[in-house]
């Protein structure tokens, strides 16, 4: 796994010379065009998270920035789309064993803080947990 720091495609591709077949964009127009460069022709790329507090990209122009043969896609989950997730059929799996969840940390509702700041760490070391 690479964490973004705005210009990766450099380690991704000195890991993966070819590129990798799938990168989720999670910072949005900051970081999309070195995101796009991260994937190999055919790979996909989606975009769902818009936190780089820039919407747009200045003077875009497809050609320039979306490698030959790259897909870009987007996935903005809005509601409609959240009903449509089987979530007991996800609960099942999981009290089954059959879907396993890596519990990294837990945390009581108290510590939402530093439940925070061990999440922009990338400390948890799996999923994070609040229990109130």
């Amino acid at each position: 796994m690479f964490v973004d720091t705005g210009a990766i495609a450099k380690q991704v591709k000195e890991v993966f010379p070819s590129g990798v077949d799938k990168v989720l964009e999670l910072i949005g127009a900051t970081t999309l065009r070195d995101s796009l460069h991260c994937a190999k022709q055919r790979g996909i790329v989606c975009m769902t998270g818009m936190v780089g507090n820039k919407w747009s990209f200045d003077d875009f122009s497809p050609m320039d920035v979306i490698p030959t043969s790259v897909c870009l896609t987007i996935y903005d989950g809005g509601p409609e789309d959240f009903m449509l997730t089987p979530l007991d059929e996800l609960v099942e799996q999981v009290a089954a064993g059959t879907l396993q969840v890596q519990v990294g940390r837990v945390f009581k509702l108290d510590d939402i803080v530093e439940a925070h700041h061990c999440m922009e760490e990338n400390k948890a070391g799996g999923k994070i947990v609040v229990l109130t």
